[in-house]
């Protein structure tokens, strides 16, 4: 709306700004858009899908260990938390931890396979005596740190279903 200001001194056009920012700003955007964005949102989508596939598979392992391999005294609490839920990987993370850790410890306690897994036997011990130690509405937190002990280059996977089969 012109004003009697504008009689004297007319407004400037606008579309000579309008121009270079839209020059400026296309590119800046399409160099977000196909080169910065995609690598956190791969990032990002990665992550979720290896804990997904990660989750898919204890829940996979603690299923066939109680309909397959089950042992009273050995997978009592861990069953009993199993077969009571639908994603047992979420809902029983703390019961397969602990039952995870025992199951470790006995494996690094042959002589051959705590050498074999050296570091590996030792985090899981240190875990162990920290969680034997720890009060009983602490030792949930303190089995956590089993994780660090799976990272190590030397870890060893859990027994096989049909090795604890046999075991029972």
């Amino acid at each position: 709306m012109p004003v009697l200001a504008h009689l004297d001194d007319p407004p400037r056009s606008r579309t000579r700004g309008l121009l270079l920012g839209f020059l400026i700003a296309v590119p800046v955007a399409l160099v977000f858009m196909l080169w910065v964005i995609p690598p956190f949102v791969d990032a990002i989508m990665g992550g979720a899908r290896d804990l997904d596939d990660r989750l898919r598979a204890e829940d996979g392992y603690m299923k066939a260990l109680c309909a397959d391999a089950y042992e009273a005294g050995r997978d009592e609490a861990l069953c009993g938390c199993v077969l009571g839920t639908e994603y047992p990987s979420l809902d029983c993370q703390f019961a397969f931890k602990h039952w995870t850790v025992e199951r470790q410890g006995e494996y690094c306690s042959d002589p051959g396979n705590h050498q074999r897994a050296l570091s590996f036997c030792s985090c899981v011990e240190a875990v162990a005596g920290k969680v034997a130690a720890a009060a009983p509405e602490q030792r949930d937190t303190e089995v956590v740190a089993y994780e660090r002990c799976m990272q190590l280059p030397d870890a060893a996977f859990l027994p096989t279903i049909d090795a604890l089969a046999g075991d029972g």
